[in-house]
């Protein structure tokens, strides 16, 4: 079984039996809520990327990514060799090169800021880097779904909010598949067909004639999902003020899932078999 945002939502309406309107429009809140507990719980793989840049010459700084929760680490190529940078507290980087006019071969990196690292020392030569890090996951209430329109009166732009004037739901645009057919973000709350929507940007106007079905995933609602059920409904009902013994339930049943989910990340996923042997249990 796995979850996409809109079959999450509706379980966790299913379970808390909550039509309220303030309720069903925090359910964003309530499933983002739930993955960073999840996400701050675990040190799974799917959490890790790389991404390569360019150090500049002269330049002591290199900008982490958007998404950058920690670092991994940090390489250079020098000489079509691959050399590992040591992570050292700031002070220690200023330290060690501290007139950041002295260049040569990086060999340390701290975080200077929330979006830089400091190299010591400055580069001298524009070195290829490769960053690995934590990072922050696509939320799955950034679902998409495609919505097809008639009656379009002028054109929609990339990236604009657009709103529905009966249902008042409002999302992005991501992708402009034709004239009449836009991929946007899931809203908290559904849109109607037949109503208008307009462009914040553009000014643009159509009429929706049909709503595509959610199909998106993220790897936590296909293999995560029971940990992301009940953290969202742990949310849910302490949103609610609801019964002690059920907010218990719901704690309990997440702790033995995220459990699972750390057995797999911080034991399974960094060894193998072949290197660590198979798990024994003594005879019974």
């Amino acid at each position: 079984m796995s979850f996409t945002y809109t079959t999450l939502k509706e379980a966790l309406q299913n379970y808390t039996q909550n039509t309220e309107t303030t309720f069903l429009n925090s359910m964003d809140m309530f499933i983002r809520l739930a993955e960073e507990r999840i996400l701050k719980s675990t040190q799974l793989n799917v959490f890790q990327k790389n991404v390569t840049g360019t150090l500049s010459i002269g330049n002591p700084y290199l900008a982490v990514p958007n998404d950058f929760l920690s670092p991994l680490s940090l390489s250079i190529t020098n000489s079509s060799s691959y050399e590992y940078l040591q992570f050292k507290e700031l002070e220690f980087v200023q330290s060690y090169n501290p007139n950041s006019a002295t260049t040569g071969v990086p060999k340390y990196y701290g975080q200077f800021d929330v979006n830089n690292f400091v190299l010591a020392p400055t580069p001298n030569d524009t070195f290829t880097a490769e960053l690995s890090y934590f990072y922050r996951p696509l939320s799955l209430t950034k679902s998409l779904y495609l919505l097809s329109m008639s009656n379009v009166s002028g054109t929609f732009v990339m990236g604009e909010t657009i709103t529905g004037n009966t249902s008042g739901q409002s999302s992005k645009i991501s992708i402009l598949d034709t004239s009449t057919r836009i991929t946007v973000e899931i809203p908290s709350q559904n849109y109607t067909v037949g109503e208008t929507i307009t462009g914040g940007t553009s000014g643009a106007t159509g009429v929706i004639t049909s709503l595509g079905a959610d199909t998106t995933n993220s790897w936590l609602s296909e293999n995560g999902e029971v940990a992301l059920l009940y953290a969202s409904l742990s949310e849910c009902y302490l949103f609610m003020k609801g019964e002690q013994d059920v907010m218990t339930m719901y704690n309990q049943r997440y702790a033995e899932a995220i459990s699972r989910l750390k057995n797999m990340g911080e034991a399974l996923e960094v060894t193998d078999d072949y290197s660590a042997g198979y798990i024994k249990k003594a005879r019974t």
